[in-house]
């Protein structure tokens, strides 16, 4: 090889290993918006359990313990997502999924949020409740 082409393949490293880089905070954002869904999708399968009979309601609040932990897991990874896109010289693939996978929680969870108040004011029902009042009208004005 001569000298033109030897600086030509130096210049681009093709001689040397790529530098193992590693986006710490990136990989943690994603597995915490990872559990976050999981666990949010165990919540909403456990308050659909309960309308089985008998056992629906040990299942439905089983499923609902691990809730708590969907807001602070998905604040953590809205956070760690946060910092591995701001890291300098690495990935930012895994980053950049939790963070938009926490962003979509975050969403989500304040559309509850609002349904939930909304329903409690009374402005909108919800499933069975909205019907619950004219249902109790309906047996204190029925004839026995």
């Amino acid at each position: 090889m001569d000298n033109n082409n030897q600086n030509v393949y130096n210049y681009y490293n093709y001689d040397s290993k790529p530098a193992n880089v590693k986006n710490t905070p990136g990989t943690l954002s994603f597995i915490f918006a990872l559990v976050s869904c999981g666990l949010w999708l165990l919540s909403c399968c456990g308050g659909m359990a309960m309308i089985i009979p008998y056992l629906g309601w040990v299942i439905g609040f089983i499923c609902s313990i691990p809730a708590f932990l969907i807001f602070p897991l998905t604040i953590a990874a809205f956070i760690c997502g946060i910092i591995g896109v701001n890291k300098k010289n690495a990935p930012k693939g895994l980053a950049v999924t939790g963070l938009i996978i926490s962003i979509l929680l975050i969403i989500l969870a304040i559309i509850g949020i609002v349904v939930v108040i909304l329903a409690s004011l009374g402005v909108i029902g919800v499933g069975v409740l909205s019907t619950l009042p004219n249902y109790i009208q309906d047996l204190q004005n029925f004839n026995y």
